[in-house]
């Protein structure tokens, strides 16, 4: 790369990688003296216990033998030193060495799960962030682990962990192509004039630092088809097996010697139009890793030996929960303690699994256990603890005494121990938060926050972080909804249930107000049912005139309503809801001062099914974010199982404390543009732009479908093993017709699933915002990565691309600036001499462009001066805010016109181009092409 290009995309990559050290350094991995500390591989309840020997047996091997490939990737810099196997609680069979203290399926770094529709049996990284965002989690599967057979498809395993691993822990992406897709292609070209004569070279979308030989082959086996002198989407490069390249591992890991990242020493491919490109600005892989705080700042340099892997398998224990609850005086203000004995009561009666322990420490400014930990085993046992939780009150605050209690007395020495400390953060007595903090921290102890109001403590969020736990805001104004979402929260640390088992909640519904009769309707989707459980809950059992009932979608009635005086609370039970709309009614007295709240939950309709559920989360967590550098994204997920939902319509409302009955809505996309990084992958994000204020924000999340949005459980009928699809780029590609996935997830609408009428609910931890824009526009444009050219001649140019916005991925862009050069080193250099082709101030004038963020672009422009025959030339466009803030340049796309060639009718033929750097999209058919060679040779590129 040249030295223009690195300076022009410095500023880019530096906004890309702004958000990732906050996120790097929370992680539970450390790297400490070169060695990997704090791996966590974590086995679902959903995979058999019959593989455990063999799948234990491979995790240790498989990681063994990737210590040794990430040794020699990293330049000697890292190396898996200790790694912790977590058993599931259901297998009772299997040895271990140790109980685990707090580790946890859903915070592992690599699950063995069971495999999806979408991505099989292959390996796969969950990444919904951008450049140098960690990844979620590598995903593998028990027939990936222990038959050789299906994970030779891929390559040795070893390299495949560390391919996968580059991704998780660094953020950098595939330096390669994927079939049918446009972004991310899997050949491109390149062109010169040979004796008059258009020569196109074809090149495969991969980095590597020496040519790599090999040939063209369809995944028949047989010769390669072209369209528009273009292999077709079924046509694959298969490299030989003997290379002298020694690089990419994020691209053909498989071959021999590729042992190594593409970098400085071993030359970057900043051409080729691959993911990682477009993702990080064309900076090669190693310049992204280098710059992790792994190795910034000559963190863990070169050392000359990697010690052997450690391994320990954990047997998880059941929880231990120590609720400590404020009883001071303040915490009668706004009715806050009448609320936690409600929520409090329910979760005990309703929510906490059976074989887990609860105790019960209350404080003011003295702390007293009220219940030692009790196991939860029964009807019996779940009374008594509820009965505990009063509204006494005490004098004076002192948190610190509540959590020493719970750390000393109720909690030493147990596994898998959570302190729920609910609270108005008002502390005013000896000992504080901070006096028992490290102390805290050292025991391996999870504290969960739930702070009512705006006034309390941020050492709130500082004592959860620090332990690996989660922080809660709940409004004053809150009629009992987020404060259970917050207690349902703390449930993560529970042994988990398999998806089946897992309570969704699809309904929920508050009301204040003068109506005697409120009544609402919710769907039952085909994905649940099973165990559905209607509570209504009332501010005073005066205020519900009558029992409550359910009408099924037959008309006929449910009318078994029991009421709850611990929590207030009238209740349904359904063991198995058939499918359809269903309505509650309630009959109240009309009188505005009391409130209902209606939640509904269920789980999969049987044991065997997977039910569709929602996640959110924020990614800046619960540490101070500086909105002004590192803009928050939210995200909610939305699957059945592990196979996307796609088409649903997905709001996030986000809540700040000063203004807690005006939620901000956002609507969620799954576009692959904006904060979204691949379409179609059931994770559905957009950028925070609007902060009323600095200090805590909630997030929650709606998903729903009137019968638009799909399930995608694959795109081909053909269920075998060996030939569903993932991310990693198969070692005998011949066998793998088409693999996933690049700028979306493919979707074939004849095996999809419609997910029907359904209804989901979620709720995110709340966040904490140390630092806003000081106006309401500071926020650039997102960057374009999607420009193409889809049509030309001399004298005009017709392209189109996804809008982006005024602020990042919201609003509409107040105006374009589209760019032309023939060198396409000089493009983003804004001191280099290039044609402008479309200024800020004429598409002024172009009204097409104009259109909100996520909508298409289609624009024509007459060009003042043709093109030149037999010139390719380079596109790439930037968007600006009605304050002057500039996008990030775009992809760049390709034009290259030629003389006709002789002895052809036609005067000229255009060649059209667009990619990340250049990918042919149309050529005439008359073109000279070296690819009609037996084989090919790439050209090196750099």
């Amino acid at each position: 790369m040249t030295g223009q290009v690195q300076l022009a995309v410095a500023a880019l990559v530096a906004l890309l990688l702004a958000t990732r050290e906050v996120a790097a350094t929370e992680a539970n991995v450390n790297l400490k003296d070169n060695g990997y500390e704090g791996v966590l591989v974590a086995i679902s309840p959903s995979v058999e216990e019959s593989y455990a020997g063999d799948i234990i047996a491979s995790i240790k091997k498989t990681i063994s033998d990737a210590s040794e490939v990430l040794f020699k990737a990293t330049q000697k810099r890292a190396f898996f030193r200790n790694v912790k196997i977590l058993l599931p609680k259901t297998w009772t069979k299997t040895p271990s060495d140790a109980v685990a203290l707090n580790e946890n399926f859903d915070e592992s770094d690599i699950r063995v799960d069971v495999g999806t529709g979408v991505y099989g049996n292959q390996p796969h990284t969950e990444q919904p962030g951008g450049c140098g965002d960690p990844g979620l989690y590598i995903h593998l599967t028990p027939e990936y682990l222990v038959n050789d057979k299906v994970s030779s498809v891929w390559g040795p395993r070893s390299k495949v962990l560390v391919h996968e691993w580059a991704k998780l822990r660094w953020g950098v992406f595939d330096e390669v192509g994927y079939p049918d897709d446009e972004m991310y292609p899997l050949f491109y070209a390149s062109h010169s004039i040979v004796e008059g004569n258009v020569e196109v070279t074809i090149h495969p979308n991969h980095c590597a630092n020496e040519e790599l030989s090999g040939k063209l082959r369809d995944i028949t086996g047989s010769a390669c088809s072209y369209v528009n002198d273009l292999p077709d989407k079924n046509c694959r490069f298969v490299p030989d097996d003997d290379q002298d390249a020694v690089s990419s591992l994020m691209s053909f890991y498989y071959i021999a010697n590729v042992e190594e990242f593409c970098g400085e020493t071993k030359r970057h491919n900043w051409r080729a139009p691959n993911k990682h490109n477009n993702k990080c600005g064309r900076r090669s892989v190693w310049s992204i890793i280098k710059s992790h705080p792994d190795f910034k700042d000559d963190n863990n340099p070169q050392t000359q030996t990697a010690s052997p892997t450690k391994f320990t398998v954990l047997r998880q224990e059941a929880a231990k929960f120590a609720l400590v609850l404020d009883c001071s005086s303040s915490m009668k203000n706004y009715d806050r303690l009448t609320k936690l004995q409600s929520t409090a009561r329910r979760w005990i009666l309703h929510e906490v699994a059976e074989g887990s322990s609860v105790g019960i420490i209350k404080f003011g400014m003295r702390a007293k256990v009220e219940a030692p930990l009790t196991v939860i085993d029964g009807e019996v046992s779940r009374k008594t603890l509820a009965d505990l939780i009063d509204t006494k009150l005490r004098s004076g605050t002192s948190i610190g005494a509540g959590l020493s209690l719970a750390m000393n007395e109720m909690l030493n020495g147990e596994k898998n121990a959570v302190i729920l400390l609910i609270t108005d953060g008002e502390e005013n007595s000896f000992p504080y938060i901070r006096n028992i903090a490290g102390q805290l921290v050292a025991s391996g102890i999870r504290v969960v926050t739930i702070a009512f109001g705006a006034a309390a403590d941020h050492q709130l969020e500082s004592i959860a972080q620090q332990t690996d736990g989660k922080t809660y805001t709940v409004f004053d104004t809150d009629s009992g909804n987020q404060l259970l979402d917050a207690f349902l929260g703390s449930l993560t640390y529970q042994p988990g249930d398999t998806v089946a088992d897992t309570k969704v909640k699809i309904h929920e519904y508050a009301y204040n107000g003068i109506d005697k009769q409120v009544s609402k309707e919710f769907p039952i989707d085909a994905s649940v049912g099973r165990d559905m459980l209607f509570q209504l809950k009332t501010s005073t059992f005066k205020h519900t005139v009558s029992r409550p009932h359910l009408v099924r979608p037959n008309g006929s009635r449910v009318e078994t309503a029991t009421f709850e005086p611990l929590i207030r609370s009238w209740t349904i039970k359904v063991p198995l809801a058939e499918p359809g709309r269903w309505t509650w009614i309630a009959d109240l007295s009309g009188d505005n001062n009391y409130y209902i709240q209606v939640d509904v939950t269920a789980k999969a309709r049987n044991p065997d099914s997977l039910p569709i559920i929602t996640r959110a989360w924020a990614s800046s967590g619960s540490s101070g974010v500086d909105a002004t550098v590192s803009p928050v994204i939210v995200y909610a997920e939305v699957k059945q199982g592990s196979n996307p939902v796609i088409g649903a319509t997905v709001r996030a409302y986000i809540s700040h404390t000063s203004t807690p009955d005006e939620a901000m809505e956002l609507d969620l996309l799954d576009n692959g543009q904006g904060a979204d990084s691949q379409a179609g992958d059931g994770i559905y994000s957009r950028y925070l732009t609007q902060y009323p204020s600095i200090g805590r924000y909630i997030v929650r999340a709606q998903a729903w479908s009137n019968g638009s949005a799909f399930i995608n459980s694959g795109i081909t009928a053909d269920r075998a093993p060996h030939r569903r699809h993932a991310r990693a780029v198969p070692a005998k590609p011949l066998e793998m017709p088409v693999y996933c996935c690049g700028s979306k997830v493919p979707f074939n609408a004849e095996t999809a699933e419609s997910a029907g009428e359904f209804n989901r609910f979620a709720a995110a931890e709340s966040i904490q915002v140390a630092k806003i824009p000081e106006t309401d526009d500071v926020l650039p444009p997102s960057r374009v990565t999607d420009l193409q050219v889809a049509g030309t001649s001399q004298a005009s140019l017709t392209l189109t691309w996804t809008a982006t916005g005024d602020d990042l991925d919201s609003g509409v862009a107040f105006r374009y600036e589209i760019r032309l050069s023939s060198n396409d080193s000089n493009l983003l250099d804004v001191d280099a001499e290039s044609m402008t082709l479309l200024t800020f101030e004429d598409s002024a004038q172009k009204s097409e462009l104009f259109v909100n963020a996520g909508e298409t672009v289609n624009i024509t422009l007459d060009l003042e001066e043709s093109f030149e025959i037999n010139k390719v030339y380079y596109l790439t466009l930037r968007a600006s805010d009605d304050e002057g803030k500039l996008s990030s340049f775009s992809n760049v796309a390709t034009v290259f016109i030629a003389n006709e060639p002789a002895g052809e009718d036609l005067a000229i033929w255009v060649v059209i181009t667009t990619s990340t750097l250049i990918v042919l999209i149309a050529v005439t058919a008359c073109v000279v092409v070296s690819r009609r060679r037996g084989g090919i040779r790439v050209p090196v590129e750099n």
